[in-house]
């Protein structure tokens, strides 16, 4: 436990430095209060979450060579853990001091330097993310989060808990991270049957040209305690998750109960209008369309009592993606052949004349399609 808690600790101080680099001014002369108090505070929500107590004050970064773009700043900090385990406690003593430290160069004024007025040249990018499945049951969910963001941002930062809220008791492993990903995260939920635990998540990205955060909202991941037994417990599976327009994806209920209920009746809802759109323990669902899915499963047991589980964002379809190729000095007798290879499914249109060799393309060749219900783009080729 501690050990996971150095870890974090670690990310906390390459998060605070990374901070303190994009805002060394706010330390300098005469310096930004407003800043200095978002930085504390930022640094306090993570240790939040990692269950350790910072001094107060912190200490602030240490600028050893001043404000100047790409001096050094240092941060180092220090977390006092609780020994939660008797016999290690009773050797060593009740709490432990962890300490970690990261140096990062000053990097507010990287664009006001660049000749020409400050303007980034280069434009700040999107931050977008996906978290799939984002319910389920307790006591644990693994979670895969995938970084879609655009504007190539060189950092990230996600933080898989930035509140925890619901009526039971919540845990998430881990809870920050700064690599690219995809991320899977573990979230736990523990307490009386029917206790929910809520978890927001955010991913902030950056590059020269600045920074952006998405935060979902407050419950985008939910688990909820089971039914005590003998109860009916609806659980699925689902192969494959992911793919790519049109997917046909197989789904089976899992048995929790292992053998000791009777299930009479298993209705699946794939639209979420209540209706069940196809019955029965494993069945299979196409899904011609990109998109992200929820899929719902009722069951019923031999005494009539019904159980359902809704697995939001289960299903992730993606759009078929098809390359315009390159014609040029090609033979025309070959271009249908190149125009599906490359996944279109329409009819090369041809100028007319009589020509061996193609030197014109309505569709520039490395153009990207992505034409709703997929490659059905017509392109017209000639001379």
């Amino acid at each position: 436990r501690v050990f996971l808690g150095w870890v974090n600790l670690q990310q906390m101080t390459r998060i605070a430095a990374n901070h303190a680099a994009e805002h060394a001014s706010a330390w300098g002369t005469p310096g930004d209060p407003a800043e200095k108090a978002e930085y504390q505070a930022k640094v306090r929500n993570d240790a939040r979450l990692i269950n350790c107590r910072l001094p107060n004050p912190l200490p602030d970064p240490v600028l050893s060579g001043g404000t100047a773009l790409g001096a050094p700043v240092t941060v180092g900090l220090s977390c006092e853990f609780d020994i939660i385990t008797p016999v290690i406690s009773n050797v060593i003593g009740g709490t432990i001091l962890v300490s970690a430290e990261t140096t990062y160069p000053v990097k507010e004024g990287v664009v006001a330097t660049v000749p020409g007025g400050g303007a980034p040249i280069i434009p700040a990018p999107e931050a977008k993310f996906t978290g799939s499945p984002q319910s389920g049951w307790g006591p644990s969910l693994q979670v895969t989060f995938t970084n879609d963001s655009t504007g190539a941002p060189s950092s990230q930062t996600w933080r898989f808990a930035n509140i925890e809220g619901g009526t039971g008791t919540g845990s998430v492993n881990p809870t920050i991270s700064q690599t690219t990903g995809p991320q899977t995260v573990t979230y736990g939920c523990t307490g009386t049957p029917g206790q929910t635990c809520t978890f927001q998540v955010s991913l902030t990205v950056g590059n020269a040209g600045g920074t952006d955060t998405e935060t979902k909202p407050a419950d985008y991941i939910t688990l909820t305690v089971p039914p005590e037994p003998p109860a009916p417990i609806a659980e699925f599976s689902g192969t494959p998750r992911t793919g790519v327009e049109p997917q046909t994806v197989n789904f089976s209920f899992v048995d929790l109960r292992g053998g000791t209920v009777t299930y009479t009746r298993y209705e699946w809802d794939f639209n979420g209008d209540g209706a069940p759109d196809a019955t029965g323990p494993n069945v299979s669902r196409a899904y011609p369309t990109d998109g992200v899915y929820d899929v719902s499963l009722t069951v019923t047991d031999s005494t009539n009592a019904t159980n359902t589980l809704t697995k939001k964002a289960y299903i992730v379809i993606s759009n078929k993606i098809c390359t315009v190729p390159a014609f040029g000095n090609s033979n025309p007798n070959r271009a249908q052949r190149t125009w599906a290879d490359a996944g279109f499914t329409t009819q090369v249109q041809f100028q007319p004349g009589n020509y061996k060799k193609i030197n014109y393309q309505s569709l520039t060749g490395g153009t990207i399609n992505r034409q709703p219900g997929g490659c059905d783009a017509v392109i017209t080729v000639g001379p």
